[in-house]
């Protein structure tokens, strides 16, 4: 029987990074921000962890609840991905 593990696509885990250091500097616990922005807790989670590819709806649910642009959101997000190739390398 195949495998059921997940691969996270590194844009994905950029994504939630970038996501989590908002959230942090917003001076939210994931519980509490996921709860402000109308997500459930545990697939809140799996967001930053970059385990999901998320929904546009989802997406836009977020960047309001952080008070960020998804422009914005986006370019922390490229940050991020920049320095998960740099360690990677």
């Amino acid at each position: 029987m195949p495998s059921k593990k997940t691969t996270t696509h590194p844009s994905q885990r950029a994504l939630g990074l970038a996501i989590r250091t908002f959230r942090e500097e917003a001076g939210y616990s994931q519980e509490s921000f996921a709860r402000h922005a109308g997500l459930d807790r545990s697939y809140y989670g799996a967001v930053e962890r970059g385990v999901f590819n998320l929904t546009f709806e989802s997406l836009l649910r977020i960047a309001a609840g952080l008070n960020v642009g998804l422009g914005e959101l986006c370019t922390r997000a490229d940050e991020k991905a920049r320095e998960l190739h740099r360690e990677a390398a």
